[in-house]
């Protein structure tokens, strides 16, 4: 193996090679009860932890390629092992960051053109079948119009529209940290997929193994199983649609978008909820983070920055960003924050201090009150 392919694995363990690679060292399950695999199983375990804790594993630290790999594969099994199917997302999501760390720093021509060279006919075309090719004049990466609007669908962003590129004969030109963003979505769907294919019973698990996977699902379990956590139920039938679907996505230890997030935090910020209540709600996505987590939460808040307090997208806003779920409950009302709170004595909307609310005095049928009407006609 060339050092150029001996580093590509050791950084980037979960290419078609790395697979084979423990059948290659003749490595047997058993064998991980040697007391001289511990440091191979401190490291696989690790990178475990750093995933239940939101952050990306060593990313300045590269280990040997037998250690690197061997701990990847050994992680993997752990987590297949543990049957959480939130914590194979989270896995996954700090594997894929800490490719996209590697990726950017590789991309950035601090590796040899050779080594470039096999980052992009081993990951980019070799995984993704993504054609790319480096402008050196530029210093841009070019891929594909298709390749662009293939791998850029779930970036609601307006960063990422097409129109806000520079096209030229067909190809889109990026700069070294979105070529890489643009990827590591499908580095996490392979590192899953990978998850799933694994054949290992937590049963047939040599006992060193088992005792660090009854470690890291407790650890897992403690921190996010929804059964000893009531904050998703709290209240429910009295959130819009759109809530809870937000709430849905979290509740299976999904990634909700950026928009879908802004218009959760903002929607319970609005209804009276605290900052720790809102945080609360985002500890099972995998790719939690608490301290990023409460800064943003903070600055929807008004508590950081600028202290302009956000308020909650119209509908309208919500249906535009695709997050609207409307049902029949939700006629009448302009902003989320309305659904359900309509003055049972006067049949009128309460009045509402958000983007797209209405005053007191306007009713649910949109006329006017009498006292309105008869200051309008004076």
């Amino acid at each position: 193996m060339s050092s150029s392919s001996s580093r590509l694995l050791a950084r980037y363990p979960f290419v078609e090679d790395a697979g084979n690679y423990l059948k290659l060292l003749d490595y047997r399950l058993e064998e991980f009860d040697d007391p001289a695999m511990s440091s191979v199983i401190d490291r696989a375990t690790a990178r475990v932890i750093a995933a239940i804790r939101g952050i990306v594993y060593d990313p300045d630290k590269v280990a040997s390629v037998d250690e690197e790999v061997v701990s990847f594969i050994l992680a993997c099994i752990m987590v297949k092992a543990s049957k959480v199917k939130a914590l194979y997302r989270r896995f996954a999501l700090s594997e894929a960051r800490r490719a996209e760390v590697f990726l950017v720093d590789d991309l950035r021509m601090n590796a040899s053109r050779d080594e470039m060279g096999n980052i992009l006919n081993n990951i980019f075309k070799g995984l993704f079948a993504i054609d790319v090719i480096y402008n050196h004049d530029h210093s841009t990466f070019m891929i594909k119009v298709e390749d662009y609007l293939k791998y850029s669908t779930n970036f609601h962003d307006e960063y990422w529209r097409l129109s806000n590129r520079i096209l030229h004969k067909g190809y889109v030109h990026l700069n070294t940290k979105d070529m890489v963003r643009l990827i590591r979505d499908e580095i996490y769907a392979l590192i899953i997929r990978r998850l799933e294919r694994i054949n290992v019973e937590y049963d047939h698990l040599p006992e060193a193994l088992k005792r660090r996977v009854d470690a890291l699902k407790g650890m897992m379990l403690e921190i996010y199983e929804l059964s000893n956590n009531n904050v998703y139920a709290t209240e429910r039938r009295g959130y819009p649609p759109c809530i809870l679907n937000i709430l849905k996505v979290l509740e299976q230890g999904n990634n909700p978008s950026h928009t879908a997030r802004v218009l959760l935090a903002t929607y319970m910020l609005g209804i009276g909820k605290s900052v720790e209540e809102v945080c609360e709600l985002f500890k099972n996505a995998p790719d939690y983070n608490a301290r990023i987590t409460r800064y943003q939460v903070e600055h929807l808040a008004g508590l950081r920055g600028n202290r302009v307090r956000y308020s909650c997208p119209s509908c309208s806003k919500v249906k535009s960003q695709g997050l609207c779920f409307k049902s029949d409950e939700c006629n009448g009302i302009i902003n989320p924050l309305q659904f359900g709170r309509y003055s049972r004595s006067a049949g009128r909307k309460k009045t509402m201090d958000v983007e797209g609310g209405v005053r007191e005095d306007e009713r649910l049928d949109g006329s006017k009150s009498k006292s309105e009407s008869k200051s309008k006609s004076e």
